[in-house]
């Protein structure tokens, strides 16, 4: 056998990624940024000329004083201005009480209903059908959007060849690019929940198959292997939630039964799609599945009682309206409803350089000490027909900052490298989009500030194994709670600042 029988595989690798910008004139300022700072300087221009000092002045120091707030920033890209704003947005939230929310007969629920708090709580669940059975609907009438959602079993990693991994991330890859064809989808979300494993589950599945005439000896063998191995074991569960808008081409709406249509209709294709990049048997929920999720997912210790009434065979009739919590609080750093104790967190750095396919594998895994552990992933397509010209923008912004300098930085000639790159792959057909992520992680609601710092520094440390930089989302964690669940909400459709000005400040 020579060496070419058995050639060794070599690990494939992953990057290119390239943070947006709109650099303008101004170093340390976007394209709006420096826009502002010489309309504050031409402002001041016609007080001088009439020796008009004081307000020339007073003009002059707010605009010096603009540009230092927006100009200077932290290792997360954070700045001054961005923290005040949050800072008094959430002086602002506290002082009206709306941290805090109440639900049932003393709650703000019509008729005592146990409604989702804050941006949750006028959305709607609609009922649908397709040829893959009854699935269920998240209208959001403030965005104008309907999310459905996947429930996936992905294989893992286990006893899988590495060419069979590559062929799952190209057929990842292929399925995002196809997803910027997707008329009218505006976000989808990939959503991976760790948790202990419940013991009734297992006990569940061994009684439900039990047979009565088995030896005792097999009957005792399954007994100990009930108690014994649900011990330090762990359950993950994957969900992949698509967000439609219901804006048509030409700017008109279309009505409920229409999206309800539409969506019936390209269910299989989604499906199809996914279960070619190895995500496993992929279903999708029913309104019955999304309210206890979303049920669970506010009262952790509820699991149980689902579980028990499961192996009761007691079917839980629970309605969209009477899914929240019964009461939580927001703090700065965390997040308090029902049973449980939240912190999320955001990614605000990608990984420098390249990657392996199994870069995520232990920001992904189960922790013992977590009573739930949620990693969500935000990808936004860019539509075909913006492609060439963001890449094209962003191909002139890296020639411009090589050619302007007297001597180019390392980072820059490496952002022209990797946008050269791109933009030689969107020839190709390779799709485009932006993505986020956010970590959350659920504590017992008797869990210490010991504890708490102590899973906090963990989860810091698991997006550095990843290569991530992370940061608590200060201000809005309730916010971030529900926008890192499977259910379509769209944070960036919130700011104070819309999200097309406040990236190109």
């Amino acid at each position: 056998m020579s060496a070419h029988d058995n050639p060794i595989h070599k690990p494939r690798t992953y990057g290119n990624w390239i943070e947006p910008r709109t650099p303008g004139i101004i170093p340390g300022l976007g394209l709006l940024g420096s826009a502002l700072v010489f309309a504050g300087i031409f402002l001041a221009l016609p007080f001088m000329m009439l020796n008009l000092y004081v307000p020339a002045i007073t003009i002059f120091l707010l605009t010096c004083v603009f540009a230092y707030l927006i100009s200077r920033k932290d290792v997360h890209g954070k700045s001054i201005a961005t923290k005040i704003i949050v800072k008094c947005g959430w002086w602002m939230a506290t002082w009206k009480r709306e941290h805090m929310f109440r639900g049932g007969i003393l709650g703000y629920g019509p008729e005592g209903s146990m409604i989702l708090p804050g941006l949750l709580a006028r959305t709607q669940l609609l009922h649908a059908t397709s040829a893959n059975g009854d699935f269920g609907v998240i209208h959001c009438p403030r965005q104008h959007t309907y999310t459905l959602v996947i429930r996936t079993s992905p294989n893992g990693e286990d006893l899988v060849d590495p060419g069979q991994m590559d062929r799952w991330v190209a057929e990842w890859a292929q399925s995002k690019a196809d997803m910027a064809d997707e008329q009218g989808l505006l976000e989808y979300t990939v959503t991976v929940e760790t948790s202990p494993a419940n013991p009734l589950q297992l006990r569940q599945e061994v009684t439900g198959q039990a047979d009565v005439n088995e030896p005792d000896f097999a009957a005792s063998v399954m007994t100990s292997i009930v108690d014994t191995y649900p011990q330090g074991s762990s359950q993950a569960n994957a969900y992949v939630a698509y967000t439609y808008s219901d804006r048509r081409a030409g700017g008109r709406r279309r009505g409920r039964d229409v999206m309800l249509t539409e969506l019936s209709s390209r269910l299989p294709y989604l499906i199809h799609k996914l279960q070619a990049t190895g995500a496993g048997a992929c279903t999708p929920m029913g309104p019955a599945e999304l309210c206890r999720y979303v049920r669970i997912a506010y009262d952790p210790e509820q699991a149980q009682q689902f579980d028990l009434a499961d192996m009761q065979g007691i079917d839980v009739d629970l309605a969209w309206r009477n899914c929240g919590p019964m009461a939580t609080q927001a703090s700065w750093d965390s997040y308090r409803h029902d049973s449980g104790v939240s912190e999320t967190w955001e990614m605000t750095m990608t990984p420098k350089g390249v990657v392996q396919a199994t870069i995520l594998k232990r920001l992904l895994s189960a922790r013992q000490d977590l009573m739930r552990k949620r990693v969500t992933w935000i990808f936004r397509p860019i539509p075909a027909e913006r492609k060439p010209d963001i890449v094209d923008r962003d191909v002139n912004q890296a020639d411009y900052a090589i050619n302007s300098a007297k001597k180019a930085k390392a980072r820059d000639r490496r952002r022209a490298r990797a946008v050269n790159q791109t933009a030689e792959e969107e020839s190709s057909g390779a799709g485009l989009e932006n993505f986020s992520c956010l970590v959350t992680v659920t504590l017992n609601g008797h869990a210490q500030g010991e504890d708490r710092a102590d899973v906090a520094s963990a989860i810091e440390n698991l997006g550095a194994t990843a290569r991530l930089r992370l940061r608590p989302v200060y201000g809005s964690q309730d916010s971030a709670f529900a926008a890192a669940l499977p259910l379509g909400l769209s944070l960036r459709q919130y700011q104070a600042v819309p999200a097309k000005y406040s990236d190109m400040l």
